[in-house]
């Protein structure tokens, strides 16, 4: 708490002194003490009593945080993983996230910071909380065989939050700052990414909130932008690969024409809970939608897209504006042309279902999952030939893992 004052030499700029205190203040716990040597040497004068008043404060500041940092809770220790070869998909602790904040007093996004514990602290009128102005991605990081790190067209998944955010009213975040913040938390964590052979991937979680109060409806004055990632295996276990046994859900809707089913808002999945927990009392291990307005076209599995091989052998998938555009999706279209697989992004009719050759469900989480069989009231489809299908997940997970060559150019290496 003691301030040593070196013989007066010259008068400092008040400002600056003021800036720099403020700088110490807010400074972490473990750096305070280095921050008041730096100022006071920085000052080499004998300063004004306001200025003594200000390293005062600054003093009582500093232990002020480390008696409460003694009341903190014990830190949540990152996990020491063994068995990387039966990831499940779930929260498993890390090093820590990437944070950025928006500010509508600066209409920008600040510097951003890498935080160790998994909390954050949130005004209780965030509006977050009481509006749901929640926007999430989903992408991934992969081990090749050559020990590099490489994620996946981050890109696309940067522009779908931004589509978010603009149905949201939520302060876009700008590519360089997605890419940016992404290698950020992948780098910090690289020990997390699973090694190659192991099937597992490094799951990448960005998401937006609404974390400025507001009462009214209204836009939000500030904005998280943070970015948490995650060691896992397949989203449905070991059934991912044996097939998903799935009904329609005519009980209730995923999303309304002209709503938000189009955008990665997390409202669209807390929709489809009571639905899913219905499914699967019933046996069921997911959920496909059909349109809200005639309940006659097939909209989207409970978090994936619809594919199917037709019985014309054409890779067929929903188009709908209150669909996700899913990017796994886009990517495997791409695959299915190259082998000269018409693609075909239409509306699909419930009727035709019965007599495709496949069908699966995509998404980053799931990469594709076989549907074995789809049941509608008392009839029940089944589906027992995943070939065209599963030979397309393959070649995908191939040019992820750095198996095979990147001809689109889907896959950029993260320096860790």
């Amino acid at each position: 708490g003691t301030v040593a004052i070196e013989p007066d030499r010259y008068e400092p700029d008040s400002s600056l002194v003021v800036q720099r205190a403020k700088t110490a203040a807010f400074a972490p716990a473990a750096s305070a003490s280095a921050s008041l040597r730096a100022l006071n040497r920085a000052l080499c004068t004998s300063p004004s009593l306001n200025e003594v008043r200000l390293l005062q404060q600054v003093s009582r500041l500093e232990a002020r945080v480390n008696e409460l940092e003694g009341q903190l809770p014990a830190r949540v220790q990152p996990a020491r993983i063994t068995d990387w070869d039966n990831l499940g998909f779930g929260i498993t602790p890390t090093n820590g996230h990437v944070r950025y904040t928006w500010s509508a007093t600066t209409s920008s996004w600040d510097a951003g910071q890498f935080v160790a514990d998994p909390f954050t602290t949130l005004h209780i009128h965030s509006g977050v909380l009481h509006y749901g102005m929640s926007l999430f991605e989903g992408c991934k990081a992969f081990r090749s065989p050559d020990g590099t790190v490489r994620v996946c067209w981050l890109e696309e998944n940067s522009a779908r939050m931004n589509m978010g955010a603009d149905r949201l009213v939520m302060a876009p975040v700008p590519t360089s700052l997605f890419l940016e913040a992404i290698d950020w938390a992948v780098r910090a964590n690289a020990e997390y990414v699973p090694p190659y052979g192991s099937g597992g991937s490094l799951y990448i979680r960005p998401f937006l909130i609404g974390s400025g109060p507001i009462l009214g409806l209204q836009p939000c004055p500030g904005f998280q932008f943070m970015v948490s990632v995650i060691p896992v295996g397949n989203y449905f276990g070991k059934g991912g690969a044996t097939g998903i046994h799935a009904t329609v859900m005519k009980e209730y809707d995923r999303a309304a024409p002209r709503g938000t089913g189009g955008v990665k808002a997390g409202g669209n999945y807390a929709a489809d809970l009571l639905p899913l927990k219905v499914a699967k009392a019933r046996g069921f291990g997911t959920t496909l939608y059909l349109d809200s307005v005639e309940q006659r076209f097939v909209e989207e599995f409970s978090v994936s897209n619809f594919i199917g091989i037709s019985e014309s052998g054409a890779y067929v998938t929903p188009s709908s504006p209150s669909i996700l555009p899913s990017i796994t999706n886009k990517m495997l279209m791409a695959l299915a042309a190259d082998r000269g697989i018409k693609v075909e992004p239409r509306l699909i009719d419930f009727a035709e279902v019965p007599k495709m050759r496949e069908v699966g469900a995509c998404g980053t989480a799931t990469v594709m999952a076989p549907i074995a069989s789809i049941t509608d009231g008392d009839a029940k489809y089944d589906f027992s030939n995943f070939e065209t299908l599963t030979a397309l997940r393959t070649e995908l997970q191939a040019i992820q893992f750095g198996e095979a060559e990147d001809k689109h150019g889907w896959m950029r290496e993260v320096k860790c």
